[in-house]
Formats: C-alpha cells, structure tokens, sequence
C-alpha cells in the first residue's frame, strides 16, 4: 500500500458508532425526561403547599373553610380565598386541580402533576400525598 493511499471507516465501522450514539441518546433523553417530572412535581407540591397555607388563613379570617372553591376566579360564593394575583400563577398549567370537596372541619383537594404519568396529588389540611402510578 502507498502512503497516499488513504483507508476510510468501512460501512460496518459507521453503523456500530451510529448505533453507539444512538442508545447513549436514548438514555440521556430518558434521564432528562424523568428529571423533567420530577420537577414538575416539585413544583406541584410547593405550589399546593402555598394553596393550603391560603386556605387556612382564610378559615381563621372567615371561621371555616371555603365551602364552594371555585378555582376558576379562587372565590368562595364571592369571598376570595386567594389573592387573584396567586390565583393567576397557579393557574399557569402547573397542576390541574381537579376537585374541592370541605367536609367535617377540613377539606380535600385532588389535582394531579403535568408530568407524563398525570400523577395523582391528594391535599388535606393535615398533608399532601403523592401517588406516583
């Protein structure tokens, strides 16, 4: 063989690196999309933390708890229960609140994460639970 004579990658070579690439971004896009949910979630559950902080404020200032949220306006039958500036960042496709419902003394939320399993999150005035599926 002449020393100008240069040898390329063989179709085989390419294929095998090509492959390579593409399982390393398999795994990386997987890992970023679990830390994307998990975020999500995070964000969730703050977010809800400061929801119950404002429920219960309202129940000390009114002697109870709202008896008809509507999370649209953040209103109890006209009273606001969440200064409508918070209102608004809650309702920026954080979480989706599904369901208010007072009962005895307390009350529970339902509302689930915008991550990619739609995790469930319960509220009460006591805790937040997680239902990872």
């Amino acid at each position: 063989m002449s020393p100008s004579h240069n040898r390329g990658f063989t179709l085989i070579e390419l294929l095998v690196v090509v492959a390579i690439l593409g399982i390393l971004a398999s795994i990386a896009m997987a890992s970023y999309y679990n830390y994307l949910d998990k975020a999500k979630r995070t964000v969730s559950i703050s977010a809800l933390e400061n929801l119950r902080k404002m429920i219960e404020g309202y129940a000390i200032d009114n002697g109870g708890y709202p008896q008809d949220f509507n999370f649209d306006d953040c209103t109890d039958n006209g009273k606001q229960v969440i200064d409508p500036v918070i209102c608004s960042l809650i309702k920026m496709d954080l979480f989706s609140l599904d369901s208010y419902t007072p009962s005895d003394g307390t009350y529970t939320i339902m509302s689930r994460a915008l991550d990619r399993n739609h995790t469930a999150i319960r509220m009460t005035g006591d805790s937040i639970v997680v239902q990872i599926p």
